[in-house]
């Protein structure tokens, strides 16, 4: 495994990830049927084995399931890990004594429910209306110097927000949507490598399109949170023109490593952060870190071919 600095807050991470949105499973109306709690801990524990260190989950993932789970995992262990965590996205009409209030209530049921005392990661799972700004980053920073938090940051694509942040406050971090089928990162990557922010890349393999399960066929259950967007007609023409990046595959590599290569060789990325619901597909992404990376005419043809497939992007792969 290959590690690397988080920006400037002096923590060392993997740079593949775990991400744990699935193991929410089907909990507070979660998308994820099947999966099983005993094989995410099991899975969180290989991860260790694998040198991967670094897990990302959210409050809103399966309402807190996904944090219980990496709580059951990590106890007697929670120093082998970092661990990054969101509150989730501001209501609409939220007055600045709520937002400060949710601040402090949303991080405390995270170290509750993760059997924590610190996150070593805190995000903010979307972008606060510029009014509340201060009244958040004021909060956020009061969890830093108590030792709640160790670093704070921001899950969005929006750059401008990225530089209102950084103006207020220690942002540390961003988490950004990037992979072969979503180009729309590079303004927020430019101002990571000048602030020297660390970077965490969300839905790198396209929450699953760009692994090659689904190029020539749908074996997706139909109580999967994706089953719409990945059968209806644009889709599958999509998918079918995506079939096209099998040619990653010829020097070696698996079309999931392909994709996570192509991530992990974008400049300003720390850390690629692809889901797993069980330890053989976190042994395929772990080993992205070891496969060639994409040649300049490799990178570009495939940038072309995702470009041109028209993937639907869901909202939150572009901005929050």
């Amino acid at each position: 495994m290959e590690y690397q600095t988080f920006g400037t807050t002096g923590i060392e991470v993997s740079r593949i990830g775990l991400g744990c949105y699935q193991m929410g499973g089907t909990h507070g109306g979660g998308g994820w049927p099947g999966m099983d709690d005993e094989e995410s801990v099991r899975t969180i524990h290989h991860a260790e084995a694998l040198g991967v260190n670094l897990l990302d989950t959210a409050e809103g993932y399966g309402a807190g399931h996904s944090e219980r789970i990496i709580g059951r995992a990590l106890a007697g262990r929670r120093d082998r890990y970092v661990v990054a965590t969101k509150m989730a996205p501001p209501p609409e009409g939220e007055s600045e004594a709520d937002a400060r209030s949710r601040v402090q209530t949303a991080c405390a049921g995270s170290l509750r429910r993760l059997g924590s005392d610190y996150i070593d990661i805190y995000q903010l799972h979307g972008v606060p209306p510029s009014a509340l700004m201060p009244a958040v980053v004021e909060e956020l920073t009061a969890l830093q110097q108590a030792g709640a938090i160790r670093c704070w940051g921001i899950s969005t694509n929006d750059a401008d927000a990225m530089r209102e942040l950084l103006a207020l406050g220690e942002l540390a971090m961003a988490q950004v949507g990037l992979s072969i089928v979503n180009p729309t990162a590079d303004d927020a990557l430019a101002l990571a490598l000048e602030a020297n922010l660390g970077t965490l890349i969300r839905v790198p393999l396209g929450q699953g399109a760009l692994t090659g399960a689904y190029f020539d066929t749908q074996r997706l259950d139909g109580a999967d949170r994706r089953y719409e967007r990945f059968t209806n007609p644009r889709a599958r023409a999509a998918l079918a023109r995506l079939a096209e990046l099998r040619f990653l595959t010829e020097r070696g590599r698996t079309m999931v490593q392909a994709a996570l290569r192509f991530v992990l060789d974008t400049p300003g990325v720390t850390a690629a952060i692809p889901g797993a619901k069980d330890r053989a597909q976190l042994e395929q992404n772990a080993r992205a870190v070891d496969v060639p990376p994409l040649s300049p005419a490799e990178r570009e043809r495939a940038m072309r071919i995702g470009a041109e497939s028209g993937w639907p992007l869901p909202p939150y792969a572009k901005k929050a």
